[in-house]
């Protein structure tokens, strides 16, 4: 195969702790090392990051916006490459990760602007992330995304997360880069524009990058809220869902409050939201068992917990959304990068 000019971006910001691993695993790519280059975009760290990044042969960058959808316009904005590939700071990618985006670059249509991988897990992470990350894996958990699901067929995808993908640069271009008003998510408004170009994602389940997953309980509730919130503004500024399911959560929240409310008065409310509870944890049930079996460990009957916490936390989020003043106004655009 050819080996096409790749640039990988890693914007970060405050990982001392994993950095390293992260680096060393672009340096050891099965890739041509002059074919490559690799562009580490630190959001002003206060930790010891910096200092690790500078004893490596990569490029270091200073994003003193510190958001990583500024971080990822930087790091194409000094991109050698007319390919771009993107992981996090947190990822450690597999040897043939490069080589495999490229080699089904080579082999697709001019349509399809980007090729991605599965997200997984370290067996080593901490009990509660890996629950967390197992749980996002089933359908209640992502709504079959490939964010999330990780799945062994290849296949095109709406959308593909910035922790394992690569792009034609010029697609990323010619819809004006990241919008860096968005905290998170900004990857997700970034796929559906270049979409409407009438753009293809592939989704390959050998291009394999591992992802740390951390947090406690309080911050994933938090983190979830903040999706709620960044997913209703996705749909404020285009007018349409990004994805099928982001209204489901809140709907839910409302249609059960409702519910309660007129079952004060009558039988029959009480008795909707009783069965609509119950077959919802029952569908908990069921993907609590397929964590624990999967994870082989008891813990992953956490995820009882740790899906409903997901969905109140993400449809209050996006409800709070439409009751504040507009984050992302709908005609509202990027600069050009």
């Amino acid at each position: 195969m050819k080996y096409p000019f790749v640039s990988v971006v890693v914007g970060i910001r405050n990982e001392e702790k994993f950095i390293e691993e992260c680096i060393e695993s672009l340096l050891n790519l099965d890739y041509p090392r002059d074919s490559y280059e690799i562009i580490i975009v630190d959001g002003m760290s206060t930790d010891k990051t910096r200092d690790i990044v500078q004893k490596y042969p990569v490029t270091l960058l200073l994003n003193e916006k510190k958001n990583v959808a500024a971080a990822r316009n930087l790091g194409v904005e000094n991109a050698r490459g007319e390919l771009v590939a993107f992981t996090d700071g947190d990822c450690k990618a597999d040897p043939q990760w490069l080589k495999t985006l490229v080699h089904e670059m080579q082999a697709s249509p001019d349509d399809v602007v980007c090729f991605g991988g599965p997200n997984l897990i370290f067996d080593t992470d901490p009990v509660f992330g890996r629950v967390v990350g197992y749980a996002q894996e089933s359908f209640l958990g992502s709504g079959g995304s490939a964010q999330s699901k990780n799945s062994t067929k290849k296949h095109y995808v709406s959308s593909l997360p910035n922790c394992n993908a690569m792009y034609k640069k010029a697609a990323i271009k010619e819809v004006g880069g990241f919008d860096e008003r968005f905290v998170v998510g900004q990857d997700g408004d970034l796929n559906y524009r270049i979409s409407k170009k009438g753009n293809k994602f592939l989704y390959i389940p050998n291009a394999k990058v591992l992802h740390h997953r951390r947090g406690t309980f309080k911050s994933f509730s938090v983190r979830m809220f903040k999706y709620g919130v960044w997913m209703a503004e996705l749909f404020k500024k285009h007018g349409e869902f990004v994805r099928w399911y982001a209204f489901l959560p809140s709907i839910a929240i409302l249609f059960a409050v409702i519910l309660l409310i007129t079952s004060i008065k009558f039988f029959i409310p009480s008795l909707l939201l009783l069965a609509l509870m119950t077959v919802y944890f029952i569908l908990v049930f069921i993907t609590s068992i397929q964590v624990t079996y999967k994870m082989k460990s008891k813990y992953g009957l956490f995820t009882l917990f740790i899906i409903p916490v997901q969905h109140v936390a993400y449809g209050l989020g996006f409800l709070y959304s439409f009751t504040n003043s507009p984050l992302i106004s709908k005609d509202s655009s990027c600069s050009d990068i």
